[in-house]
């Protein structure tokens, strides 16, 4: 066995104490997703008597990144009569995932004269701001790449994606300044001194989906390897989130439980994420009680991101029911599908897809660490394959909300991935497969699917794993905040 590292103990020779707050300025929720959906596309008409009303949708019509573009790579004056220094140097190389080897799109990069402010230590509303005219940036391209110029002298190097920032004090040289991985890479911890930030993630232990491995791989713990087994799991202590219990079998130490979380919201609000993966649901009571529902809902108004997936929709539901509905175990009743199903899904986001296809083929296909077992692969797409499908979204309507302006926006769910259903719980037409609505100034999540299944066993991130952490950077880049939703009556 081996204990593969997260890259937290590497450090650049020429990195400097810096401590500031800094807003993201990345627009990139994607507004260019799918619009609503449900059975037959049930609600497609409710979106065109939208566009005739004046109302406008939030995800589902393209709004672009909101940046002042200021000088870009100009030089002398824009025309904005932005003063604008000369651009006689350039910085290049690929910004990567914690772990240093999952590269990361439509990343934030620019150079700046001043010590840019981090990232606050505790949930807080990312709205979209300009970047100061004169000021440098580029947005990586799908395979991490970027190219920026800039003036050469002494530089602030930021690289951002969401509430994941490295702020790194070089020296640059006229000329190309290539930069290595320990400046471009987002951070795998809090470390405001140095100028390394991390969201503050709270993670609901669950018995069947082990996404804390996930996490784990994705650089913000260490792991085991094990080639004989063919396993990649957690070493429970250099993990860089907090684990609450959510009817977990034990495996770790938690700080306490998920629904002492949420009946507390001094606690809640330390968090700028909220993992709930599969489960059985054991504190669902605190969850559907009017303090749970009234803390969740300020805390992800606040700015909070809240995720869920498959057997845990409950939780979902408890707080956000006029965002989804889901089908019902035919055998069974309710919303938790007792026979789970593999779907064929198509990515929907130009972004997700485009990145998908810059992945290098070691992330591709992870078979070859695994003794060549079937596990999926990345090799047809749009189309991309989802294992262990434990419920099923029937709809996703329009949730509108006042735009400001006199009118309305759309702030509910954008899709994904959809996929086929079994043909029994779920309809074998396209469902939703991965979802996101916008809540206040914060999110919520949703997938059908797990990230893990408990008795699975292998190294490396599976399409669907890649899917999610994809999902984890984006879900934390800035948005334009409207006044959430009343909550049902």
């Amino acid at each position: 066995m081996r204990r593969r590292r997260s890259g937290r103990h590497h450090r650049p020779s020429f990195a400097r104490s810096v401590d500031r707050r800094s807003l993201d300025r990345h627009e990139h929720d994607h507004d260019h997703g799918s619009r609503g959906h449900g059975p037959d596309d049930e609600h497609e008409h409710d979106h065109d008597h939208q566009r005739e009303h004046g109302r406008r949708s939030y995800h589902r019509g393209h709004r672009g990144h909101q940046f002042d573009l200021g000088a870009g790579e100009t030089q002398g004056e824009t025309e904005g009569g932005c003063p604008v220094a000369p651009n006689d140097a350039s910085i290049t190389g690929t910004v990567y995932a914690p772990n240093q080897v999952i590269p990361v799109s439509g990343a934030l990069v620019y150079a700046t004269d001043t010590q840019p402010e981090g990232i606050p230590d505790a949930v807080y509303c990312t709205e979209c701001v300009q970047l100061a005219c004169e000021t440098q940036f580029a947005l990586t391209k799908p395979d991490g790449s970027f190219d920026l110029a800039v003036p050469a002298g002494s530089k602030y190097v930021v690289v951002q994606k969401g509430q994941f920032m490295r702020v790194t004090e070089v020296q640059l040289a006229a000329g190309v300044n290539p930069l290595p991985v320990e400046v471009t890479s987002l951070p795998d911890h809090r470390d405001a001194a140095n100028g390394l930030y991390i969201p503050n993630i709270a993670l609901g232990l669950g018995s069947y989906d082990r996404l804390e491995d996930a996490l784990g791989k994705l650089g913000l713990a260490d792991t085991l390897v094990d080639p004989g087994s063919y396993s990649e799991t957690l070493v429970e202590g250099t993990q860089q989130f907090d684990m609450w219990d959510n009817g977990g079998d034990g495996l770790y130490t938690t700080v306490g439980s998920v629904g002492e979380l949420v009946l507390d919201y001094d606690k809640l609000s330390k968090y700028h994420v909220l993992f709930m993966p599969c489960s059985s649901d054991p504190y669902l009571s605190e969850f559907s009680s009017d303090l749970g529902k009234d803390n969740l809902r300020k805390w992800v108004a606040a700015g909070g991101k809240f995720y869920v997936s498959d057997w845990s929709n409950e939780y979902l539901s408890a707080a956000f029911d006029q965002y989804q509905t889901f089908y019902q175990d035919m055998d069974f009743g309710g919303p938790d599908l007792y026979s789970p199903y593999d779907s064929l899904g198509t990515v929907l986001d130009p972004d997700l897809l485009a990145w998908l296809e810059a992945l290098p083929p070691a992330l591709k296909d992870i078979n070859p660490l695994n003794g060549g077992f079937g596990h999926p692969v990345i090799s047809a797409l749009p189309q991309i394959e989802t294992v262990d499908n434990w419920s099923g979204v029937a709809a996703t309507p329009p949730v509108l909300v006042d735009d400001g302006m006199g009118g309305q926006i759309d702030v509910g769910h954008k899709t994904w991935i959809e996929g086929p259903g079994d043909g029994y719980n779920a309809p074998s037409t396209p469902n939703p497969l991965t979802i996101t609505g916008h809540y206040g100034c914060g999110k919520i999540m949703f997938t059908t699917y797990h990230m893990a299944e408990a008795s699975d066993s292998y190294i490396g991130l599976t399409p669907q794993e890649l899917v999610l952490l994809y999902l984890i950077l984006e879900i934390g880049v800035c948005q334009e905040a409207f006044e959430p939703p009343p909550p049902p009556r």
